[in-house]
C-alpha cells in the first residue's frame, strides 16, 4: 500500500527522481517514476531491486569520484551534495536512436522522525542546452554558465553588509521570493517573510554568525509574496575584519518539492507502519535460510494470544506452535517453494496460548538477490471460521442426503452428524435427547461416557434438571459454563463431574406444531463459555435437526395413515402419498442458499429429478425463478419475500410449477427453513423440492372419476373381498344412482353382504353365472337380472370386475348395473308387432287371395262367354258372395293394423 502511494507521488512530478535505500555500497532502487523511466530509457523491472551502480555498469561516473563517493558522504554528513554535470548517451523516445544529454542530479537524505536518514532522493536535471552553448560559444563565459546552472537548480546567492545594513539578493533568490525583479530587500525586515515558527530560528542563526562567526545551514519555510509556503535551504558564512563581524553571505535553495515528497514518503511510511499493525492479521519477516522471525506485527497476541516478544524470544516458536498432524507439511512445502523462488501461501493448523487450535493462512513473498532467496515476507490470517463453515456445509448437505435415503435409521443419520460436528470442534462432545412424555430420552451421544448418558435417561424436565431438561422446560437455550456452581446442575452435577464433564450448552428443538420435541447438547472437559461463532453453529446445528426430525416425523404420520383408508378413492389417494414419501426419500432437490453470496447449493437430486448437467457455477436467486413458471413466479417470489422479513417466521412453503431441462413443467412442494442471524436478518435457507406431477395428476384423475362415479345413471357398488373367503364381500361404497333403483341408502347397506339385497328374487335370476365369476375372479361383463321393489320389477345388466393390489391379490370387487327395464319393455312390444305383422302378411298373401281368384273367374266368366240370362243371375250372384268374402277379410286386416 505504501509503494502505491509513493508510486503515485513520484509519477505526479515532473522531475526524474528516483529513491535509494541506505544499504552502502549497494544503495538498492526502491522507486523511480515515470519521468526518470522515460529520461533512461529502461523499464521499472530493470531497475527495482537493483544497486544504483550495478544498474549503470556501462557509465564510467558510476565506479569513479565523486559519483561514487557522493552517497556515501550524505550518509556521512547528512547534507544534500550535486554530482557535476556528466555526459550521458539517452534512446530518443519512439526512434532507436540516441542522443547525447547533459545531466545534474541531486542527493538528498529524507530524514525519519528519530533524525535518522530514512532513504535517499534522486533528482536529475537536464542541462544539456546549457552545456552546449557552453561547450559552442567561446564567448559563454563561467559567470553565465555558474549563472543558468544555478537557475536551473533554483540556487542563488545572497550578501549582507553588516556595517552600512544592505541586503542584497541574486536574481533566483527573488524568484524563489517571488518578489519583482527590481525588488531591493531591507535589512531589518527579511525575517519577515519566514513561517512564525521558523524565525526565531533564522535570527538566532543570524545573531551567532555575527557574533561568533560560526556558519549555518538551515532549512526553513517561508511565505513568499504571493502568499504561497516554500521550502528553503539558507547557508551562511561571516567574513570578519579584527575579529569583527563585516559581511556575511550565502545561498539559497529552493527544496519546496524535495521537502513535499519526504514528507510524503514520512506520512506514508507512518501509515504504512499504521496499517501493519492494525490490519487483521500477522504480519511477518523471517530468515529465508533458517525460518527465525525478525519481526511479527501486534496482532499476534489478538488472534493468538501471543506477544511478538514472545515469539521472536523463541527461534523455532512458528514451527513448535503448528499441530502437530500440519507440521512436516507446512515446512516442507515452505521450504520447497523458498528454495524454488516462488512465492506461495499454504494453510495449515496453529495453536492458540489457550490451547485451542485455529486455521492460518500463510500468504509468503520471496525477497531474493542475485536469485537466492534471503528474507521471507508474509500475512497470516484466521480463516479458522471459513474452514469450518466449508465443513459445516459439507456435512449438512451429507446428512441431508443420508436422511433422504431409504432405509437409512434416525438413530444413524444423528450419530453420523454429531460425529460429523465433533471432528469439526475437537473439544466439544454432542448428544441429542428427545423428548417423550416430558422426560429425556437419549436418542444419539457417540461420545459421551455409557454410564453418565444411563444415569440421566428418563428423567424428567424441569428448571433445574441440567442443561437439557431445562432446556425443554423453559423452551429457551441455557449456557452452563460451569457445571459444578450452576444451581440448574444441583441434583445431577454429581453424574457429571467424574466423566470430567464440566460445561455444558443445550438448545430446544422445537417443530412447526410449537413442541419441543427434542434438544441438543454440547459438552465441554473445562469451564467454558461459548464464542459468537459457536453461537452461530449452534444455530446451523438446531436448523439441520429440526428438518431431519420434523422430515422423519412427518414420514411416521403418513406411514401410519396406511391402516385408515377409507373407500377405495382413500385407497388410491394414500397410496399415492405412500409413493410420494418413497419418492421425496430418494429423489428430492435438495439446496442450500447463502443470501449474503446469493448462491444456490444444489444436492444432485435437483439434477436428476429436472435433467439438468451437474454444474459448479454461481446459481443465484434470480436463475431459479426464471426457472419458475411464469403464471406462479410473482404470486411465489411474493410469499418468499414476505416470508424472509418476516423476523419472526422460520419456514416457508410453496406450491408452483418448475421448467425442466426439457422446457417440460413439474409441480413442485418446496419446503424451505430459514436461518437468521441475532438480528433476525434471514442469511440462509436450507429446503427441499419434492415432484408431485404425478401426485397432482392422479388427484386430477381421482376428482374426475369421483365426479363421474357419483353422477352417472348407471348404479356403481364397490366391494372388499375378504383375505379368508374371496367370496365372501362386504359393501364399502354405492353411489346416488344405486339408492335411486334399489331403494336403498348407503347407511342402510355399507358394512354388509350384498346378500342384503333382497330384491333379487333367486325365483327370477339365475345367480350361477354370478357366482362362477366370483369364485373363479374372473370379470363379468353383462348378466340380465330381475329386480323387485315395492311389487314393481326392474331389469338390470350387471357387470363384475374384480380390482387386485401391487402384489396381485385380489382386494375389492366393482359392480355396475344398468337399468334395461325399458329397453326389454320396448323390445317385447316390437316383438308383438312383428308378430300381428306377420298375421297381417299372411292373410294379405293366404287368405285374400282365395275370394279375389274366385271373383276374377266369375267376372272373366260373364265378360268372355255367352251366357243364359240365369246362368248371368248366378254368376253375379256368386260375385256378390265373393265380394262379401273379400270385404270380411278385409275389415279383419283393417281391425288388426288398429290395434299396432
Amino acid at each position: 500500500m505504501a509503494h502505491n502511494f509513493i508510486h503515485q507521488i513520484f509519477n505526479a512530478s515532473p522531475a526524474p527522481s528516483l529513491v535509494l535505500h541506505t544499504d552502502s555500497p549497494k544503495f538498492t532502487i526502491t522507486e523511480v517514476n515515470e519521468a526518470y523511466l522515460a529520461l533512461v530509457g529502461r523499464k521499472r523491472e530493470q531497475l527495482i531491486g537493483k544497486g544504483f551502480f550495478e544498474a549503470y555498469p556501462e557509465y564510467p561516473y558510476a565506479n569513479t569520484a565523486p559519483w561514487k563517493g557522493l552517497l556515501d558522504k550524505l550518509l556521512d554528513d547528512h547534507l544534500p551534495n550535486q554530482t557535476p554535470v556528466s555526459r550521458f548517451v539517452v534512446p530518443v523516445p519512439g526512434t532507436g536512436y540516441t542522443e547525447v544529454r547533459y545531466l545534474v542530479s541531486t542527493n538528498t537524505p529524507v530524514f525519519n522522525d528519530n533524525n535518522e536518514i530514512e532513504c535517499i532522493l534522486r533528482s536529475v536535471a537536464d542541462v544539456t542546452e546549457i552545456t552546449k552553448t557552453r561547450l559552442n560559444d567561446t564567448a559563454f563565459t563561467k559567470d553565465k554558465f555558474l549563472y543558468d546552472t544555478q537557475r536551473i537548480a533554483r540556487i542563488g546567492s545572497w550578501e549582507a553588509d553588516v556595517i552600512n545594513e544592505k541586503l542584497v539578493w541574486s536574481d533566483v533568490v527573488k524568484e524563489i521570493y517571488e518578489v519583482e525583479a527590481d525588488y531591493e530587500p531591507d535589512y531589518t525586515l527579511a525575517s519577515s517573510f519566514y513561517d512564525d515558527e521558523f524565525r526565531e530560528q533564522f535570527q538566532m542563526a543570524i545573531q551567532e554568525t555575527l557574533t561568533k562567526g560560526t556558519l549555518f545551514d538551515l532549512e526553513l519555510r517561508i511565505m513568499t509574496a504571493k502568499g504561497n509556503p516554500c521550502w528553503i535551504r539558507i547557508t551562511g558564512k561571516a567574513e570578519l575584519l579584527d575579529g569583527v563581524c563585516t559581511r556575511v553571505h550565502g545561498a539559497i535553495q529552493d527544496i519546496h518539492n524535495r521537502k513535499v515528497v519526504e514528507q510524503q514518503l514520512i506520512d506514508s511510511r507512518n501509515q504504512f507502519e499504521s496499517l501493519i499493525q492494525t490490519i487483521d492479521g500477522i504480519v511477518w519477516e523471517a530468515d529465508a535460510s533458517t525460518f527465525e522471525f525478525n519481526f511479527v506485527s501486534d496482532q499476534v497476541e489478538k488472534m493468538l494470544g501471543y506477544t511478538p516478544e514472545e515469539w521472536l524470544g523463541e527461534p523455532d516458536f512458528w514451527k513448535n506452535h503448528i499441530h502437530p498432524d500440519d507440521v512436516e507439511k507446512a515446512l516442507g512445502y515452505c521450504l520447497q517453494e523458498t528454495m524454488e523462488v516462488r512465492n506461495h501461501d499454504f494453510d495449515y493448523r496453529m495453536r492458540r496460548a489457550d490451547g485451542e487450535m485455529i486455521w492460518i493462512k500463510d500468504m509468503v513473498s520471496v525477497i531474493h538477490e542475485n536469485g537466492k532467496p534471503v528474507l521471507l515476507r508474509g500475512f497470516m490470517v484466521d480463516i479458522t471460521e471459513t474452514k469450518r463453515l466449508v465443513d459445516i456445509e459439507h456435512l449438512e448437505k451429507t446428512v441431508l442426503e443420508l436422511n433422504s435415503r431409504k432405509g437409512s435409521t434416525l438413530r444413524h443419520v444423528l450419530n453420523e452428524y454429531l460425529l460429523g460436528i465433533e471432528r469439526i470442534f475437537p473439544s466439544m462432545k454432542c448428544s441429542i435427547v428427545g423428548i417423550v412424555n416430558n422426560r429425556l430420552n437419549n436418542w444419539a451421544a457417540p461420545s459421551l461416557p455409557d454410564e453418565y448418558i444411563q444415569s440421566i435417561e428418563n428423567i424428567p424436565i424441569g428448571e433445574t434438571a441440567g442443561s437439557c431438561g431445562t432446556a425443554a422446560f423453559t423452551r429457551e437455550r441455557v449456557i452452563v459454563s460451569d457445571i459444578a456452581n450452576d444451581p440448574r446442575w444441583a441434583d445431577y452435577r454429581e453424574v457429571a463431574l467424574p466423566h470430567k464433564l464440566l460445561a455444558c450448552w443445550s438448545h430446544p428443538i422445537i417443530s412447526s406444531d410449537d413442541v419441543v420435541i427434542a434438544t441438543f447438547a454440547a459438552y465441554y472437559e473445562k469451564v467454558k463459555v461459548p464464542f459468537e461463532e459457536e453461537f452461530k453453529i449452534i444455530d446451523r446445528v438446531i436448523a439441520i435437526l429440526t428438518v431431519v426430525l420434523e422430515n422423519r416425523q412427518n414420514s411416521e404420520v403418513i406411514l401410519a395413515s396406511k391402516n385408515r383408508l377409507l373407500g377405495l378413492v382413500n385407497e388410491l389417494q394414500k397410496n399415492n402419498e405412500r409413493y410420494e414419501f418413497v419418492n421425496k426419500a430418494t429423489n428430492d432437490a435438495i439446496y442450500d442458499w447463502d443470501l449474503k453470496t446469493d448462491h444456490i447449493e444444489w444436492g444432485l437430486g435437483y439434477y436428476r429429478m429436472f435433467g439438468f448437467n451437474v454444474m459448479d457455477d454461481q446459481y443465484p436467486l434470480a436463475k431459479w425463478a426464471c426457472q419458475v413458471h411464469p403464471e406462479d413466479r410473482e404470486k411465489t417470489e411474493i410469499s418468499l419475500q414476505k416470508q424472509l422479513s418476516d423476523t419472526e417466521k422460520s419456514k416457508w412453503t410453496a406450491d408452483y410449477r418448475f421448467r425442466k431441462a426439457d422446457d417440460t413443467y413439474a409441480h413442485v412442494v418446496e419446503n424451505g427453513y430459514i436461518l437468521r442471524d441475532r438480528q433476525g436478518k434471514a442469511v440462509r435457507m436450507i429446503g427441499v423440492l419434492r415432484d408431485v406431477t404425478r401426485q397432482k395428476q392422479e388427484e386430477h384423475d381421482l376428482k374426475l372419476l369421483s365426479s363421474v362415479i357419483t353422477n352417472t345413471n348407471d348404479m356403481v357398488l364397490i366391494a372388499e373381498s375378504n383375505p379368508d373367503d374371496l367370496t365372501g364381500l362386504k359393501i364399502l361404497y354405492v353411489n346416488a344412482a344405486f339408492t335411486k333403483m334399489t331403494g336403498s341408502s348407503p347407511a342402510e347397506v355399507i358394512g354388509k353382504s350384498p346378500m342384503v339385497l333382497r330384491g333379487f328374487s333367486p325365483l327370477q335370476n339365475d345367480f350361477g353365472v354370478l357366482r362362477n365369476a366370483i369364485r373363479n375372479l374372473e370379470p363379468l361383463e353383462t348378466e340380465t337380472i330381475r329386480y323387485q321393489r315395492n311389487g314393481e320389477s326392474f331389469d338390470l345388466n350387471l357387470s363384475l370386475h374384480p380390482v387386485a393390489d401391487d402384489q396381485g391379490m385380489l382386494t375389492h370387487w366393482i359392480s355396475i348395473g344398468h337399468d334395461v327395464t325399458d329397453r326389454l319393455r320396448y323390445i317385447r312390444e316390437i316383438e308383438e308387432q312383428n308378430q300381428k305383422f306377420q298375421e297381417i302378411a299372411w292373410m294379405q298373401s293366404h287368405v285374400i287371395r282365395a275370394p279375389l281368384a274366385r271373383l276374377m273367374s266369375l267376372v272373366d266368366l260373364v265378360k268372355n262367354y255367352q251366357n243364359s240370362e240365369i246362368e248371368k243371375t248366378e254368376l253375379l250372384d256368386h260375385i256378390l258372395t265373393s265380394a262379401y268374402s273379400l270385404d270380411d277379410i278385409i275389415r279383419d286386416i283393417s281391425s288388426k293394423t288398429e290395434q299396432l
